[in-house]
């Protein structure tokens, strides 16, 4: 019996517990014992149920507001470590001391990285294999900047910059806690043995990457979950509209827009406030407050409104459904780049219920139809499931025997 570790501590949503749950479930079935390290504990339970992994708080900060920039985007991934505790020596010391302890109380055989470049730092140079999962944002592209959100030249400069200090906040620590140094931040990321990367190629928020780096990238896609709500559309005319998108400015103009045009809507609201909803109930909307089982919305569903949040715009997708998508964060923002290259969606404009009209006519229209048919085709006998198994299989027989 082999003890797993894995680890998430970055980002947010279900769109990481998920997948984590998974991958737990299958190497407890093969007899592991798989120990999970969360950035938040209060919702494993509720992906979890009582499957016996030994849970542990993920360390982590956030300090955009410290630094004043938590209404701007980052500029590309160091700039983003920036902001979660890699602008200070003493707080990037603070996490790597703590992720140090986790690691020695745990003392993994394999350790499975989700979006948690400190755990990465922590154990660089420990003769333990560390393979990256998650949707492959994480691990960023091997281009100098690494991981450019914005390609323009002032994003570059400022990318170029915190890349430089990130790096040598990165080095002090690694002086004063033992680790080996970095000579570029790429070698935080080549010491995993590869990605398994719960996505597909065309939908990958980088782009194409080098040659080098698409060796270590296995893609096994993404699949609907089975879990939540029996949630039916109602039995009206117009498209199916399935729509579900996190509490922001811009939501009362999608809700006011589905109100008054001919289509069958589901809305899930969790956080939505109640007085929002009662504004815009409609007979042909069907609003949901607790998670819905998606693989019964998908095979009913004909358009996605969401967040480009990977997995659900990729699910989407491989059903052949366009979207309209609204990301709130830079992640999300890369995979609706990747869905609008594709033809099959477009961003959505809240501005006012006329350019929200506009917006989900083009999603639904017959290119972006016939695109995300195209993207449905090329993987219709590829089964997600399948192949993380395999691919869970494999690495067992090769890191844990």
């Amino acid at each position: 019996m082999a003890r797993i570790l894995l680890c998430w501590e970055l980002g947010g949503g279900l769109g990481h517990l998920t997948p984590l749950q998974q991958i737990s479930k299958y190497y407890i079935q093969q007899g592991h014992e798989v120990w999970l390290a969360s950035k938040d504990v209060a919702k494993v339970r509720r992906v979890f149920a009582d499957l016996p992994v030994k849970l542990l708080q993920a360390p982590f900060t956030e300090n955009s507001r410290e630094l004043g920039v938590e209404k701007q985007a980052a500029s590309g991934f160091a700039d983003l470590l920036r902001r979660v505790g890699y602008h200070d020596e003493l707080a990037l010391t603070g996490l790597v001391q703590a992720w140090q302890t986790l690691l020695g109380l745990v003392k993994p055989d394999l350790i499975l990285i989700d979006h948690s470049p400190t755990a990465l730092l922590a154990s660089r140079g420990m003769a333990v294999p560390k393979i990256a999962v998650g949707s492959g944002f994480s691990t960023p592209d091997d281009n100098s900047p690494v991981g450019l959100f914005f390609h323009n030249e002032i994003a570059k400069k400022n990318a170029l910059q915190a890349e430089e200090g990130v790096l040598r906040i990165i080095n002090q620590v690694c002086l004063t806690q033992k680790i080996p140094t970095l000579s570029s931040l790429r070698d935080l990321f080549s010491q995993q043995e590869f990605c398994l990367t719960r996505n597909y190629s065309e939908l990958d928020h980088y782009g194409y990457r080098s040659h080098s780096q698409r060796r270590d990238f296995v893609y096994v896609g993404s699949d609907a979950g089975t879990f939540g709500e029996l949630v039916d559309f109602p039995h009206y005319k117009g498209p199916k509209v399935f729509c579900y998108l996190k509490p922001c400015p811009e939501l009362p103009v999608l809700l006011k827009t589905l109100q008054s045009i001919e289509c069958s809507a589901i809305v899930v609201t969790a956080g939505v406030p109640k007085a929002l909803i009662e504004a815009h109930r409609a007979k042909h909307i069907v609003f949901s407050d607790v998670p819905v089982n998606m693989q019964h919305v998908i095979e009913r569903a004909t358009l996605g409104v969401l967040n480009a949040g990977m997995n659900t715009t990729a699910q989407f997708l491989k059903a052949g459904i366009p979207v309209a998508l609204l990301p709130l964060h830079v992640e999300q923002l890369l995979v609706a780049r990747r869905v609008e290259a594709l033809k099959a969606g477009c961003l959505l404009n809240l501005q006012s219920v006329e350019t929200a009209v506009a917006s989900l006519n083009r999603a639904y229209s017959s290119q972006a139809k016939t695109c995300a048919a195209i993207f449905a085709d090329k993987y219709k006998d590829f089964d997600p499931q399948r192949e993380l198994m395999k691919e869970l299989a494999a690495i067992e027989e090769r890191y844990l025997r």
